[in-house]
């Protein structure tokens, strides 16, 4: 079974989202987007630790922008699917099949004004909440139902060595408990008189009798003979039924305590027994489902381990279990498969969701995109806004491009992406999905003879690109056909409100015909020691030779394009970029 769609209506951050989703699902977003708040929403429809009192909100709850007097309901909706090759699944969800499609099984919460309350509502108290199943409200979600289908959770604010310590809360407690049930009276009974053996003798000690007799002597004097409690300095209970319950995790081979670990192997301890507990419920047959979920796990675990324990987690893949995590984390971000990200952003007083569940590309686009997400590159997926550049130089000279311009990049939460290369396609279905303003920074890039330039089809295949994802009406074959005939000014200007701003030659030859920039670019390539004839060259291309294309880029070639452009940021402060580099840094940051 997977989670297959979440809907949202009018709670707390929400006015409405619809969240296709394909299982496990990795949540992001800046602080007070609603992360935690999506959380809840789905525990309010199944979680079985949550008590009525809790599923029963207040008028606070309701989406800010509600007007009361209209009757609003809080909705959340939760879609199942691929839960039919599981007898047990079926049967508990199959009176809970959407009439749209029997496929899917949706489980639903609504809290809203109660029939009998005149008016607007005043308090939570005029309010009821249902739960229910298959869009049928008289098909209630029974407690059965939520005890096999059931969600775990692991708060911002856990206590993991607590937890683990607490034989109540602790997810080793069943596992213990099935493990010694297997074991005979009579074998118990024997544990427990080798144990009363240590407790003899270490109570046999003077100083610890002395201490034992004090604390005793101290709890008696206080509560008196009717409320004594008996104490007793000992390893574990005498009670062979209950001395198991001693039985806790140690660290380092048993020579430690779970309490002297680290906050992160801790919660790492905390998670596999979890899982753990999951695998053992389904084999007792108490449970058919299971959904972890786990906010901030970044605030636990250093990089290298997110990395190792979110890999094993993702690459899961028991149909009877799942797992949602919020994260701030890049690095979390960049192991995580692309269609399990969720990102949140807050639009106009309200949280907007934005699923990768549902991008359109293939295979080996999904590839192409996993591969560039590194933990480096990943804070895309965490930006504002995107400028698509084609390689190493603009990638490392549009910041300072940006700030000469006045707009500081990392304040506007404006990311800079170097496809490494022309193929745009799959990162802009991927910003378009994420309801990410983008730019793209592109060549022209002329061909010989009446061959047209690359450029004219790339940018055609970036809009393609864009209409797939965002719902854009494509372009029709007479636009194209008017398009492809256009010549480079008419072209270029008229693709810049799309965000696409491409130049007329390449990028190194743009800023050799940058006035304010050629300067500087002479000056690095001087400093190379190059022959006579090169050396001849740049100096009439400062006497104000027009620059050649061809020998400008043989040089650039011999000192290395990412060489040059780290030389040229240097020297960058103050100077004007190129046009179209000015036009796409204005493009974003107007709409950031």
């Amino acid at each position: 079974m997977r989670l297959a769609n979440l809907s949202i209506r009018n709670f707390r951050n929400f006015e409405m989202v619809n969240i296709p989703l394909a299982g496990n699902v990795v949540l992001l977003g800046e602080n007070r987007v609603g992360k935690s708040n999506l959380l809840f929403a789905i525990r309010l429809v199944f979680d079985p630790t949550l008590s009525d009192s809790a599923r029963q909100l207040k008028l606070s709850d309701f989406w800010d922008g509600c007007d009361l007097t209209q009757n609003p309901q809080i909705e959340v909706h939760l879609d199942f699917a691929d839960f039919e090759s599981d007898d047990g699944l079926l049967a508990l969800l199959t009176d809970f099949r959407t009439a749209g499609n029997p496929k899917v099984a949706r489980l639903s919460y609504v809290f809203r004004k109660k029939p009998e309350v005149g008016g607007a509502p005043q308090s939570g108290e005029d309010c009821e909440f249902i739960t229910y199943g298959g869009g049928d409200e008289s098909r209630p979600i029974s407690s059965r139902v939520r005890r096999r289908i059931a969600l775990d959770m692991l708060d911002a604010l856990r206590d993991a060595e607590g937890q683990l310590a607490s034989w109540r809360y602790s997810p080793l407690r069943p596992l213990l408990e099935d493990a010694v049930a297997s074991v005979s009276r009579s074998d118990l009974e024997g544990v427990a008189a080798d144990l009363e053996a240590a407790n003899k003798k270490m109570e046999d000690f003077p100083s610890v009798k002395l201490l034992e007799e004090s604390l005793r002597s101290g709890i008696l004097n206080l509560a008196g003979s009717t409320h004594d409690i008996g104490a007793r300095l000992r390893f574990g209970p005498t009670d062979p039924l209950r001395l198991f319950r001693s039985i806790a995790m140690y660290i380092d081979e048993g020579k430690r305590g779970i309490a002297e670990a680290s906050l992160g192997s801790a919660n790492v301890a905390l998670i596999a027994l979890k899982l753990a507990e999951f695998a053992w419920r389904r084999a007792k047959n108490e449970r058919n489902y299971s959904l972890l979920c786990i906010e901030e796990p970044e605030a636990h675990l250093h990089p290298q381990l997110q990395r190792t324990v979110f890999d094993k987690l993702f690459q899961n893949t028991d149909p009877a279990q799942a797992l949602i995590v919020t994260s701030h984390s890049p690095t979390l971000a960049a192991v995580t498969p692309l269609r399990s990200i969720v990102t949140l952003r807050s639009v106009r007083g309200a949280s907007r969701a934005y699923s990768l569940a549902a991008l359109p590309v293939n295979t080996d686009e999904i590839d192409d995109i996993e591969r560039y997400l590194t933990a480096s590159r990943s804070e895309l997926l965490f930006a504002r806004g995107v400028i698509f550049v084609e390689g190493d130089a603009e990638e490392a000279l549009l910041p300072g491009f940006a700030d000469a311009l006045g707009k500081n990049l990392d304040r506007l939460g404006i990311t800079i992406c170097n496809v490494a290369g022309t193929n745009f396609a799959p990162y802009v279905k991927l910003a378009g999905s994420l309801g990410l303003p983008f730019a793209v920074v592109t060549d022209w890039d002329p061909l010989d003879g009446t061959k047209p330039p690359l450029g004219k089809a790339r940018t055609l295949g970036i809009w393609d690109a864009f209409c797939a994802v965002s719902g854009t009406t494509p372009l029709t074959p007479e636009n194209r056909a008017t398009w492809e005939a256009t010549d480079f000014t008419e072209f270029s200007k008229g693709w810049e409100p799309a965000g696409i701003f491409l130049n007329n030659q390449t990028f190194e030859v743009a800023v050799a015909n940058t006035p304010s920039l050629i300067g500087a670019l002479l000056d690095i390539l001087a400093e190379q020691g190059f022959g006579s004839v090169r050396t001849a060259r740049i100096t009439a291309w400062r006497a104000g030779t027009p620059v050649d294309p061809d020998q400008l880029l043989a040089m650039i070639s011999d000192i290395g394009k990412g060489r040059l452009s780290g030389k040229l940021a240097r020297r960058l402060p103050g100077l004007t970029p190129p046009a179209y580099i000015a036009s796409a840094i204005q493009f974003v940051a107007s709409r950031v």
